[in-house]
């Protein structure tokens, strides 16, 4: 992570570097130029001297009059650079010198005004001396002090790092203050992003507008503030169950939440009639379990009349073996008794006829419950995770049924049982009436028919309590489908209730949302 540095700081720094370079380059390059300037002109200053004086000197030089040559001479020395000046004359031999300084003792003759010598202290510039028909007679040699050239260089110097440091001492706080106020937007706008960012768009960015980037940016950041805070409260609407509203705006953001609003719609239709869907089947269902729990109520007082018939019987059978038992001193009355006997072997053989014919009845109860549950989970299946639980429930049911159905065939069999027994006693009966006059004979067979009609009754008992015991499991599982249904019906108008909450455009509900069903 780098260390945060500020913008104004990176602004100034910059600006700062770059009038430092600029006045370096200043500093190296405008005194060399100042120099040359300052040589240009001493030299220019001394061809003029030495041009002058060339002209003043002809007569002197051409008679041999050297006083009157150095007189001329030192009219040069009026001028305070120059160092000395000489007359030599064509052969090269010097004539006079005025001045401080040591010129050449020779020099040869020029044809014409050049320099012939520069240097930090000196510029020596020599004129040729001729007559009125341009013959050369000598030559005059001027030297200038050259010291102001350094002094010159130095001064400028001077001069352009005072003015560098002035230019970089204002370039700084001007650019300062602009770096300033460029942070201060960009903070302001950094400030807005974070509250953008944190999800706050009901209020206003407090941002400036200039006319330049910056500006253009906290006015690009305004416009995103208000599509935001428009989207902020588009979501306001859908959550308080709006749906009729609609969102502008051509990006991607917008088209989304257009096609949520579209998604939100369709699905509170579905919803809504699912839910009807559901509270119809479930009130269905009701009913068909309220119906189930009073067949099954009304089982269980034929089961429980059945099961005194036989305690009846059973007695019967009691009775009938206490008589067999006394066959031998009531021989008179065998006959007596054995036709109550088949009288009520036959009453055994009509309760098995009704047992059966019961038996059938639970039977197609059991089969309309199996196909309920069934129905129930398909629907159940249907409401998705609404009808859940409601699943559960008609699965529970249907493992019911098939218990049940499982018991019937149990019990069937042992009806059958129990005719075979009844059917045995009404033929064992007969023939003790046939033989009823020789009672000695028939005791025997009478006592083994009366034992095994003893034994098919207490069968028939047994397998009538086990029918009581099963059809009160059913009639406690139908209890608790009927709890369950009624739950689910209230669960489903619960569910239209909190679909009608939702506010859709009347064109788009189904009719039966509209007309409030």
């Amino acid at each position: 992570m780098f260390r945060f540095v500020s913008v104004r700081w990176k602004i100034a720094g910059l600006l700062f570097g770059v009038v430092l370079v600029i006045t370096g380059l200043d500093a190296w390059l405008v005194p060399e130029r100042a120099a040359q300037a300052e040589r240009e002109s001493i030299t220019e200053r001394a061809r003029a001297t030495a041009a002058m004086l060339s002209e003043s000197v002809v007569a002197p030089l051409e008679f041999d009059q050297d006083d009157s040559a150095a007189e001329v001479m030192r009219v040069a020395l009026a001028d305070r650079l120059v160092e000395w000046a000489a007359v030599y004359r064509a052969n090269g031999e010097r004539v006079t010198v005025v001045g401080d300084g040591n010129p050449p003792r020779t020099m040869r003759m020029r044809d014409e005004p050049q320099d012939v010598s520069a240097s930090e202290s000196l510029v020596v510039v020599a004129a040729p001396v001729a007559r009125g028909n341009n013959d050369a007679i000598g030559t005059v040699a001027v030297a200038l002090r050259s010291t102001a050239i350094a002094r010159r260089r130095e001064e400028t110097r001077g001069w352009i790092a005072m003015q560098g440091l002035g230019v970089a001492i204002v370039g700084l706080l001007a650019s300062f203050v602009f770096a300033t106020r460029m942070s201060s937007q960009m903070q302001r706008m950094a400030r807005a992003a974070e509250q953008i960012a944190r999800g706050d768009v009901s209020s206003n960015l407090a941002l400036s507008h200039s006319n330049d980037e910056l500006g253009e940016m906290a006015t690009a950041f305004e416009r995103m503030n208000d599509r935001l805070r428009e989207l902020q409260q588009g979501a306001v609407r859908v959550a308080d169950g709006d749906l009729t509203g609609s969102i502008g705006g051509d990006g991607e953001l917008f088209v989304a939440f257009r096609r949520m609003l579209d998604s939100l719609r369709s699905l509170t239709q579905r919803i809504g009639t699912s839910s009807d869907a559901v509270a119809s089947a479930s009130a269905g269902m009701f009913s068909a379990v309220r119906e189930q729990e009073t067949l099954a109520t009304q089982q269980t007082a034929s089961l429980e009349e059945i099961r005194r018939t036989l305690e009846t019987l059973a007695a019967a059978a009691d009775a009938v073996a206490r008589d067999a038992q006394a066959v031998h001193e009531m021989s008179g009355r065998t006959l007596e008794s054995s036709t109550r006997m088949a009288d009520q072997t036959r009453l055994v053989s009509a309760h098995s006829d009704r047992i059966g014919e019961i038996l059938s009845l639970i039977q197609d109860i059991a089969d309309r419950s199996d196909l309920l549950a069934l129905n129930a989970a398909l629907e159940g299946t249907k409401a998705g995770e609404v009808g859940r639980g409601f699943s559960l429930v008609a699965a529970e049911m249907r493992r019911l049924s098939e218990h049940v159905m499982d018991s019937v065939r149990d019990i069937r069999k042992l009806v059958a049982d129990m005719r075979a027994a009844s059917h045995a006693s009404v033929l064992a009966t007969e023939e003790s009436t046939k033989l009823a006059r020789d009672a000695a004979a028939a005791a025997a067979k009478i006592s083994d028919a009366v034992n095994r009609h003893q034994e098919g009754t207490s069968q028939a008992k047994s397998a009538a309590d086990e029918v009581v015991r099963a059809v009160n499991e059913s009639l406690t599982g139908s209890a608790a489908t009927t709890r369950s249904a009624e739950s689910l019906l209230q669960l489903s108008h619960e569910l239209k209730q909190a679909i009608q909450a939702f506010r859709v455009a009347s064109a788009e509900l189904p009719r039966d949302h509209r007309s409030g069903r």
